[in-house]
């Protein structure tokens, strides 16, 4: 009977080989895992850390549409720390004065961090056994700049134009020959100007810039180019107080005036806006709208201004508006009196055309 011989030895001259096979997989299996688990992480971080850095540039931009870069600083260290970003865990991003720069005429710069330098150091889990010298942490970080700039086009106007501030020397009311305007002199302007009470449709007859016309106009506007005509009658009036019109108004445009003084459809379209923000309220003590449910109060509306020395007569004819203002609309008070506080906001738009000064609205976006 033929017998068959176990040799050991054809494994055991292999031992070695199988060892160093073993080694080899075991590091391509963490190199692998760095590359998922670590990879992945730090990926994921550096998303968390550029939408903080978004997020805190433009906060900046619009502290620095103030004019003061302390103000654009203090906006961004704390719109950062709004942000959470992976470190050994997810924590707020913090960023200090030295992280935000300004580069450029209008314009600032963050840099937001995961780094050893700075102290907060993303915590990685294998990085130390791919790198035996290293250590477990990855510098990781994000920029982003963003700028302001004038505004001088934007959608979602009001149904009313008022007339620009002038020099009323003789305090009735009315622009008289000889009584100065000018938008950058006379003009409403901003900061200086915020928390004035301002009417924006006058409720009294007595109080009306011509007869019939208390401020009320119909959208689009004359010059749109869009093919729809300026919509008249209380209706499309009333739904544009409450909610968004589309088409853009700009300096320059006309206006169609809608004559009457509209009580209902001002009340009906007023008392909508109001409910959708009723907490909200204009605080003299701080000069700012408070208890809104939003980030930004939809009571917070733009209304053109037209030149006062051009005002509308009798009927339906035009204004051309001058320039955009930004208010808090109040109240509506007897008559369907408009009620508003001059603010200062910034806000979606167009830039101003180059060498335009007619505009105190600022708008601010991303340029990295």
């Amino acid at each position: 009977m033929a017998r068959f011989v176990f040799n050991t030895s054809w494994f055991g001259n292999n031992r070695g080989s199988v060892l160093i096979m073993t080694a080899v997989a075991l590091v391509a299996m963490f190199a692998f895992a760095f590359l998922v688990i670590d990879g992945s992480m730090m990926m994921t971080t550096k998303n968390e850390l550029q939408a903080a850095a978004d997020a805190a540039a433009l906060a900046g931009a619009s502290g620095l549409a103030t004019g003061s870069t302390v103000t654009a600083t203090d906006r961004a260290i704390n719109f950062a720390a709004y942000n959470e970003a992976m470190q050994d865990i997810a924590r707020p991003v913090v960023i200090s004065a030295a992280d935000v720069t300004f580069p450029g005429n209008g314009v600032v710069r963050v840099r937001t961090h995961r780094t050893q330098a700075t102290g907060d150091a993303l915590r990685t889990y294998f990085m130390r056994i791919v790198e035996p010298a290293g250590s477990n942490l990855s510098d990781v970080s994000a920029v982003a700049e963003a700028q302001y700039y004038d505004v001088c086009a934007a959608n979602c106007i009001k149904p009313w134009a008022i007339p620009d501030r002038w020099d009323d020397v003789n305090g009735n009311g009315h622009p008289d020959s000889g009584e100065l305007y000018d938008p950058n002199i006379t003009g409403y302007n901003a900061p200086g100007d915020v928390g004035v009470p301002v009417v924006l449709k006058v409720g009294n007859p007595t109080s009306a810039i011509a007869p019939g016309q208390f401020f009320p106009v119909d959208l689009p506007s004359l010059d749109c180019n869009c093919g729809v005509p300026p919509q008249t009658g209380g209706s499309d009036y009333s739904w544009n107080i409450s909610n968004c019109n589309a088409y853009k108004i700009s300096p320059g445009d006309r206006l169609q005036v809608e004559p009457g003084n509209m009580v209902g459809p001002t009340t009906h379209g007023m008392q909508d806006l109001i409910d959708a923000d009723p907490t909200a309220y204009w605080n003299d003590s701080t000069n700012s709208v408070e208890g809104s449910r939003f980030g930004l109060s939809p009571r917070i509306a733009l209304v053109p201004f037209f030149d006062p020395t051009s005002p509308p007569a009798s009927g339906r004819n035009w204004v051309r508006v001058v320039k955009l203002g930004a208010f808090f609309l109040e109240s509506v008070g007897p008559g369907s009196q408009v009620n508003g506080r001059f603010i200062n906001v910034t806000i979606p738009g167009s830039p101003c055309a180059s060498g335009s000064n007619n505009s105190f609205l600022k708008g601010i976006s991303l340029v990295q």
